[in-house]
């Protein structure tokens, strides 16, 4: 398979956005994500959406319900999660991740609105374009093109030098990912936004 110039630039993005955004901007944490992950979906609609599958085989109804019982599934795993890492004594590295989260913002409506935000665009990005891509274009990647899209994913964020986060996005990624490949980019949305608002806001694990 050849690269185009387009290709490398899309599919290469990340590793340079993910540093800027979680290390180089950390006290802007979520403008700079949003900022990042809407480049990110713009390039997508622009050159890549014949690679997004919006819904799958499914009436719209079932893909949003499918959506929102995965949102609970992966809440009740980061939970777990939580308690893991209280136990082994890691709870600050999740404790870090909220503090760039709420930022000089807390828990206002303007994060919430972010939060949307980036679930939206991500999901765009990681299970539509990256996924969709890989699908199309790696042969051994074809009939499970979430394992592509959650290994890229889980990589891009050991930028953020946060060990819990780098796991994080690997269950995001994979839970995500199988959503998208089963029901459609839409139901991996309504996962993605319902779970982070869910976590950070009304009912964090912290």
């Amino acid at each position: 398979m050849k690269l185009s110039l387009l290709d490398i630039v899309y599919l290469g993005l990340p590793l340079v956005l993910w540093p800027i955004s979680f290390v180089v901007l950390q006290s802007e944490f979520i403008f700079a994500l949003a900022v990042s992950t809407a480049i990110l979906a713009a390039l997508t609609l622009l050159f890549y959406r014949k690679n997004v599958r919006w819904t799958r085989g499914s009436s719209k109804l079932a893909v949003l319900a499918f959506g929102a019982a995965s949102a609970i599934v992966l809440y009740l795993i980061f939970v777990a999660g939580g308690m893991l890492t209280t136990a082994l004594g890691l709870g600050s590295y999740v404790s870090n991740v909220y503090a760039s989260i709420y930022g000089t913002q807390g828990k206002g409506t303007l994060t919430i609105i972010l939060l949307a935000v980036i679930g939206i665009f991500e999901e765009i990005y990681w299970r539509g374009g990256v996924q969709g891509y890989a699908e199309a274009n790696l042969e051994r990647f074809a009939k499970a093109p979430w394992i592509a899209s959650t290994a890229y994913y889980a990589f891009v964020h050991i930028s953020t030098l946060n060990p819990i986060l780098v796991v994080a996005a690997l269950v995001v990624g994979l839970v995500a990912g199988i959503v998208a490949h089963k029901a459609g980019v839409l139901a991996s949305i309504v996962t993605h936004v319902l779970w982070i608002e869910a976590i950070v806001i009304f009912i964090p694990v912290v």
